[in-house]
């Protein structure tokens, strides 16, 4: 988005969408006894084995773009040769005791990467290499070299196997403190408490606490629906990735095409559907899992109202969404702008309605809107400039009246001219 549509939307995100100041609060109150939380002091040798296991998750996915180069990994693995305690490390804690990182990710790769290495795990995991266990632990300790150190420069080049005894055991002496947040406690909760986090200087946003806590087939999804040409051409390019505001506009879309807007609760809010809708489709296509389970006991989802359960047909009607929008709309897809107006930002409530509403009509039905494109058009720009319809994909964007009023009403707008 160019600096003059910024400075001519002021409430706008540099993310490239607009902001809708949706209310995430929670609807339902909850007993404040289920929060279930433990600070805990974790050695580095228990860390070590988790990370060795793979009961510490470190999922890459969960990460901003700014992935940390050599050189910021030999300052945090300095600040462990000069014994200087690293930040609280805060993670996610399931039934088995696997601990999913939603802050510390980064310190965490560097420290795994340096004092076990890259190659030493890579051969522990690959059982068709058929190595034997000296070979395996001969790789053990030869991870990255330092670079640029500020008080240590001596062992600059140096390799964890390579410095001396007394600066190793500097590092393996080291202790961290987690905060653990347990099982018992409701998801709702726990997202609520992670969006408290500061990780490097700004708030977790939703879609990055989301992306930690519900790893699987949706994750995977999202990247990859990130990165369909259909979809970089119908939103101009403009979505920024850094804080995945890209995987949260996709994730939308995902959960109005999975179930129905008239399912939608007036207890729902915008984060309570995507969540749940991350852990459908990691459910999919059984529908069983120990999360998704909890979900239908508290009545939160009803399995019937799932209506695409093949991510193949997601997948699909996630290209036609994307190519008939653009078809139609042109450089105004997804916005509030039309005509000669000045191109306005991404707007999220427009991609997910008219993503799934185009998606979902037949070849015919849309040639016959298409030729009727013109006419389409026009009724369209009065539609979008009423008060009313305004409310609906803006502020009040979420409110249970305000998703079946704007799906209701550019329903009806279609249908009309598909029987011109």
């Amino acid at each position: 988005m160019s600096e003059e549509n910024q400075t001519e939307h002021p409430f706008i995100y540099d993310s490239g969408i607009e902001e809708d100041n949706e209310n995430n609060q929670l609807d339902d109150p909850f007993n404040p006894e289920e929060i279930s939380i433990d600070s805990k002091l974790v050695s580095m040798d228990n860390c070590l084995r988790r990370l060795t296991q793979g009961t510490i998750r470190l999922n890459p996915d969960f990460q901003r773009k700014e992935v940390w180069n050599e050189e910021k990994k030999s300052q945090l693995i300095e600040s462990l040769m000069l014994r200087i305690p690293l930040p609280m490390f805060y993670v996610s804690a399931d039934e088995k005791n696997n601990y999913t990182v939603v802050d510390g990710l980064q310190r965490l790769s560097t420290i795994r990467s340096f004092i076990l290495g890259d190659k030493y795990l890579s051969m522990l995991n690959d059982n068709s290499l058929q190595l034997s266990e000296i070979q395996i632990e001969g790789q053990k300790g030869n991870g990255f070299k330092l670079q640029k150190l500020e008080f240590w420069s001596l062992y600059n080049g140096a390799s964890f196997n390579e410095l001396p005894l007394n600066i190793r055991n500097n590092i393996l002496d080291t202790e961290f403190r987690f905060t653990v947040i347990n099982p018992g406690t409701p998801e709702e909760v726990r997202r609520n408490i992670f969006k408290r986090i500061n990780t490097g200087g700004l708030p977790l946003s939703g879609q990055e606490i989301r992306n930690a806590l519900y790893i699987g087939k949706s994750t995977e999804l999202l990247n990859e629906l990130a990165d369909y040409p259909e979809f970089k051409e119908a939103t101009g390019g403009s979505i920024k990735s850094f804080r995945m505001e890209d995987k949260e506009l996709i994730l939308r879309f995902l959960s109005f095409l999975i179930r129905e807007y008239t399912t939608y609760r007036k207890t729902t809010n915008a984060d309570s559907l995507m969540s749940d809708t991350m852990i459908i489709v990691n459910s999919l296509p059984s529908l069983e899992s120990r999360e998704l389970n909890k979900l239908v006991s508290k009545e939160q989802v009803d399995l019937n109202d799932v209506t695409i359960r093949d991510l193949n047909d997601a997948r699909r009607l996630f290209k036609v969404a994307m190519v008939r929008s653009l078809q139609l709309f042109g450089k105004h897809t997804f916005r509030k702008s039309y005509g000669d107006k000045p191109r306005s930002p991404i707007n999220k409530a427009l991609f997910e309605t008219w993503g799934v509403l185009l998606c979902k009509i037949t070849d015919n039905e849309y040639q016959t809107l298409f030729s009727n494109k013109k006419e389409f058009l026009n009724e369209y720009e009065k539609i979008i400039e009423t008060y009313d319809f305004q409310l609906n994909i803006s502020r009040d964007s979420m409110k249970n009246t305000a998703v079946k009023n704007r799906f209701e009403r550019l329903k009806n707008l279609i249908e009309k001219y598909i029987i011109f």
